[in-house]
């Protein structure tokens, strides 16, 4: 029973050694690995959110973006009767094609330097024939009753004074029954409008004018023909 006794003895001795030697070295720190520090230990902060795209500028009032400027062409007239089939000729050796634009006349407004009229269509076909001798080549006859019937239009103005210069340029080649005044009557004139014009246009268009006395060439804004015209 000794021996019994002896032997469950080791036995004890060796366990209680075993735990005591297994707790010792839980109490240490893993080899390659430094103790977890509380005190340095920080929570990540919140991812960030994703930055929002800005918004497009807003047009202002003030002119941020640029006002569209209007189409300029040359116009060149007022012509009508024969001269009118001079200028078409003209022109149609320029080739303009689509940049050209034919129009009549505004109604309303504007002066005329004209003969006074006759009272016959052959009286004033007569005086259409002296004008042209002493180098006044263009004239228009109004045939439209009742009050300006027959008379001989030599050039419409869109102001007083360049109508009144016309006159004068008229007298010194002495045409003495050529008068000045408002149009207060409808005259059937058409005016040309050329688009797309630089300056060799201008300058060709400018040389041109020479050959027609009494019209006028400026710039204006482009426009469509009515329907009706």
């Amino acid at each position: 029973m000794k021996w019994i006794f002896a032997i469950l003895l080791v036995i004890n001795i060796l366990f209680f050694t075993v735990m005591q030697l297994g707790s010792s070295h839980g109490s240490e720190p893993m080899r390659g690995h430094d103790p977890v520090k509380a005190d340095k230990i920080k929570l990540l902060a919140e991812p960030q959110k994703a930055l929002a795209m800005p918004e497009p500028p807003v047009a202002s009032g003030d002119g941020a973006f640029s006002e569209v400027k209007p189409e300029i062409c040359l116009e060149w007239g007022q012509f009508s009767g024969d001269t009118l089939k001079r200028v078409v000729q003209v022109l149609e050796k320029l080739q303009l094609g689509e940049k050209l634009i034919q129009r009549k006349a505004e109604k309303s407004g504007g002066y005329w330097v004209y003969v006074t009229p006759r009272k016959t269509l052959q009286e004033a076909q007569k005086k259409v024939d002296e004008l042209k001798q002493i180098g006044v080549q263009e004239s228009y006859i109004v045939r439209e009753p009742p009050v300006m019937q027959y008379a001989i239009s030599l050039g419409i103005f869109s102001t007083a004074e360049t109508a009144t210069k016309y006159l004068d340029q008229l007298r010194e080649k002495g045409v003495k029954s050529a008068v000045s005044g408002p149009r207060t009557q409808e005259i059937n004139a058409t005016v040309f409008q050329i688009k797309d014009s630089g300056e060799s246009m201008t300058a060709q268009l400018t040389k041109l004018k020479l050959d027609f006395p009494g019209s006028e060439l400026k710039a204006v804004e482009c426009r469509k023909p009515a329907r009706d015209e």
